[in-house]
This record gives structure tokens, sequence and C-alpha cells, in this order.
């Protein structure tokens, strides 16, 4: 196991995709601070009854689905391109164990995709927080130690959703119809649920791959992406 976890790191880690990927993570962190200076410019030009009818809106939340689209276009990318190259074949006949190769996987987009997870999040929120602050904006009026929690919890739905891009690579074996499958799942259902009517949209809503908030929609996630891969994988995959 050990040295098919090496191998996958080394692999991801010399892609030319994950180098565009964690460019594109880099983008979205500048991204969040210049949006940071625009809310303060903007806020400062409101008069008090327009800054009364703002909800508690973040920087952070407002760049969180293009932070998910990045991370799973690269968990579809580590697949899609050893199926597109023919690799999958040599990675499978020099490493038989298929499940072993598939956890592999899982793990390094995982950790890697934690890992930017935890920085954008985080260097979006702190920057947010010292320009907006101060200004009064009522989404960075809550302290750092009770926002915490839930910064993590947005750190480990990035994860999930590289994981899902994984499992959804395996499956569909196309890069073309595992990203629409995550576009959708990221950007058009959670809008088009927002339209149901209450109390659905809000029940709905908590379920929808973006806005996981509860422990067991992760592992449901989870488990539905690394279990139709493993299926994917031993019955259909022939060195």
């Amino acid at each position: 196991m050990r040295d098919v976890l090496s191998a996958e790191w080394l692999k991801i880690r010399t892609s030319r995709s994950t180098r565009f990927v964690l460019l594109a993570v880099i983008a979205i962190a500048l991204l969040g601070a210049l949006l940071a200076y625009a809310w303060g410019q903007t806020w400062e030009a409101m008069s008090l009854e327009s800054r009364g009818r703002l909800s508690d809106a973040s920087i952070e939340d407002t760049t969180a689905p293009f932070l998910h689209f990045c991370l799973a276009v690269l968990g579809v990318l580590i697949v899609t391109g050893e199926y597109a190259t023919g690799a999958i074949h040599t990675s499978l006949t020099v490493a038989p164990r298929r499940l072993s190769v598939l956890a592999s996987k899982a793990v390094v987009v995982g950790v890697l995709a934690l890992l930017s997870g935890l920085l954008v999040t985080f260097s979006t929120y702190l920057v947010s927080k010292d320009i907006l602050a101060r200004r009064g904006f009522p989404g960075y009026a809550t302290p750092f130690a009770e926002e915490l929690p839930s910064l993590v919890r947005a750190s480990v739905v990035v994860m999930v959703v590289a994981i899902v891009g994984l499992g959804l690579g395996v499956v569909l074996r196309s890069t073309a119809g595992a990203l629409s499958a995550i576009a959708a799942l990221v950007f058009i259902l959670p809008v088009l649920v927002g339209f149901l009517p209450a109390p659905w949209d809000d029940r709905i809503g908590q379920l929808m791959l973006p806005n996981m908030n509860h422990p067991l929609v992760v592992i449901g996630y989870v488990g539905a992406a690394c279990g139709g891969a493993a299926v994917a994988i031993l019955r259909r995959d022939v060195p």
C-alpha cells in the first residue's frame, strides 16, 4: 500500500493538470481578497438604511463554489487522464490490487484538497475579517473562535467534493461527463432547490453537496463516491 501511495503521490505531484488546478486555487484566494476590498469600499458608500438590509454574507461562502469545482476537477483528471492515455492499464498491471490503487488515489486527492481548502478558506476569512470587521460589516461580527468550526467544515466539504469528483471520474471514465455532473451538483442543483417551497428548500438544501452540515451526509457522499468507484474499477477495468 505504501508503494502504491508513493506512486500516486508522484503522479499527481508531477502532473501538469495539478499545477493548473493549484494556480486556480491561488487565484481564488486572491479573488477573495479583491472581493473583500471591493465590499469594504461599497459598504462605506452605502447609506445606513441600505446597510441594514444586508444579510450576514461572507466572502468565503461566495468563493466556495469555485474552490469546490477546482478541486473536483483535480479529482476527475487524476483518473480520466489515465483512462485517456491508457496509463490506467499500466497502473493496474503494476499494482493488481485495484482497491489499493483506488484508495491511494482517494487519499492523495483528499489530503491535497483538504490542505487547499484550509489554506484558501482560512486566508480568505482572515483577510476579509481584517478589512470588513472594523467597518461593522455584519458577516464578520462573530469572534474567530465561534467561526472556527464552520471554517473547518467548509474545508472538509472541499475534500469531499474532490473525492466525489474522483469517484465520478472512475465511474464515467469521461472528463466531460464527470465535470458536467460536478457542475450540476455544485452550481445548478443548489439553485434549483432554492425554488422549492418551504420547508423543503431548507431540508433538501442541507443535503446538497456544497451545503453538507451533518456528518452522516458527508459519510454518505464519500461512501457513494468510493463505493461506486470500487464497483467500477473491480468489474470493468481489464489491464
